[in-house]
């Protein structure tokens, strides 16, 4: 059983703020003439978007059934408990401002711990050469213009961007006066030029594929929830692994949870929804609350169909190509070449970084690879994978050569029921998507990161089931 806890209105949920739901949920549960057990709500999705909003709607009494197409709870949240230190594939901190999450966390007992210290700086590999990153700015081989040369090659993305921002509000991406800057990323980034060398450095940090694609607008939109996080205290980790979050949301529910549920359509006729999985199983519930991500929304039948528009930006809405790979060492080769064990680099393996514990004191490293890296990085068979990621550290860092033992490679992009990291905006898609993409399709309701207004990352996920939970109370 779960301790009481206060929960959000529909307005106030969308404004951020706290307060109690008064509306309860009137429904019952009975056996339809096919013999498809009734729900008031399912929710299809076991991750922190589905758990939250499941936890609001059983607080209010509501019958609910939670389907999900893995083996395990937590969506992205995904703690890699058979590898050595439990590193995350995904989900790994927690933002000073995740009210949501960190609220959940204190009334289920999950503790957050702050993050144990590494080793300080950083490595920084451009075309066969290293540097510290406190050399950067003089080092000859920065190819930067003159009056550039100290903006570090992780910011320039950053660094192109309008200043101050022009986003008031942590919602004010959606207002018509934002629209002026849903345009290109290049747009903005004509003072690096045309050089193939700068753009590697862009290519690296760059969240999406293409910089004539990617929107100044959604960049602008998580420079402004920066804004809004910074200063205001430490961020942490879940203690243990972030999976121990969404596994004890799990367990706090009566409601039952299907894994291995993949859903190819829903049905919506007299007032109610049917969902037909692929094992031939069928579920029947007043409401639906959706929270998969479109990469994987794009595959399922909606009948009536969703509205032209809508189903154009489940379509067309981008997901980012992320692989995240693992290795510990026999002994500190940073000590060796003199150089910070976290690394930068604009090889096909990008940037490592060391994560400590304070149950040992062996680091464990995570190579991150995003974009048009991760599409081609995933080209290769898992054997070569392997050795492409063992030839490039000892090629770039000749101190890791023999030294390293690689543990884990985890794609997101071919990770089935994501298909993708997180969702990011194309030019235009704002103006033409940003007021309907996410919204309620008859009694079929949208959650996940990707429908959030005013968050990001885990809060995100927590918001908007927030917002899917109290429109249906609301009705």
């Amino acid at each position: 059983m779960r301790n009481s806890i206060l929960f959000p209105t529909r307005r106030t949920v969308l404004a951020g703020l706290g307060a109690l739901t008064s509306t309860s949920a009137v429904a019952s549960c009975y056996t339809a003439g096919t013999e498809t057990k009734h729900y008031d709500t399912i929710i299809i999705g076991a991750g922190l978007s589905g758990l939250n909003a499941a936890r609001i709607l059983e607080s209010e009494g509501a019958s609910l059934l939670i389907l999900e197409a893995s083996d395990r709870i937590g969506g992205r949240m995904f703690t890699l408990d058979k590898v050595i230190h439990k590193p995350e594939a995904g989900g790994l901190q927690v933002g000073p401002m995740y009210a949501r999450l960190r609220s959940t966390a204190m009334e289920l007992g999950v503790e957050l711990e702050e993050f144990a210290p590494t080793p300080p700086g950083m490595m920084i590999h451009f075309n066969g050469q290293n540097t510290n990153f406190q050399n950067w700015g003089t080092w000859e081989y920065n190819p930067l213009p003159e009056n550039m040369k100290k903006i570090p090659p992780f910011a320039l993305v950053d660094s192109s961007l309008p200043r101050p921002n022009p986003l008031s509000d942590l919602d004010s991406w959606l207002e018509k006066e934002a629209h002026q800057y849903d345009v290109p990323l290049r747009n903005y980034m004509g003072q690096f030029g045309d050089d193939e060398n700068i753009r590697k450095m862009i290519d690296v940090s760059l969240q999406g594929t293409d910089i004539d694609e990617i929107s100044v607008l959604g960049e602008l939109r998580k420079n402004r929830i920066r804004i809004f996080e910074s200063g205001n205290g430490k961020s942490h980790k879940i203690k243990g692994g972030s999976s121990r979050l969404p596994e004890a949301m799990a367990n706090s529910l009566k409601a039952d949870i299907k894994n291995n549920k993949k859903v190819m359509k829903i049905t919506q006729q007299g007032g109610k929804s049917l969902v037909h999985c692929r094992d031939g199983s069928q579920y029947s519930a007043n409401h639906i609350i959706c929270t998969l991500p479109f990469s994987v929304l794009k595959e399922v039948i909606f009948d009536p169909g969703l509205p032209p528009l809508q189903r154009e930006a489940v379509n067309e809405i981008p997901y980012l190509p992320v692989t995240s790979f693992f290795f510990t060492t026999d002994e500190p080769f940073w000590e060796q070449d003199n150089l910070p064990p976290t690394m930068w680099t604009t090889s096909i393996v990008e940037r490592i970084f060391p994560l400590a514990s304070y149950d040992s004191p062996e680091l464990i490293f995570w190579g991150l690879i995003n974009g048009n890296n991760a599409l081609e990085f995933d080209k290769y068979s898992r054997s070569e994978q392997e050795q492409l990621i063992l030839n490039e550290l000892g090629r770039i860092r000749p101190s890791m050569a023999g030294k390293i033992s690689l543990q884990k490679i985890h794609s997101w992009t071919k990770y089935a029921p994501n298909k993708g990291a997180w969702s990011y905006w194309k030019a235009g898609q704002i103006i033409k998507f940003g007021n309907i993409y996410s919204k309620a399709h008859g009694n079929i309701h949208f959650a996940g990161e990707h429908t959030a207004i005013f968050a990001s990352g885990m809060e995100a996920a927590f918001e908007s089931g927030e917002r899917a939970a109290c429109d249906i109370l609301d009705k």
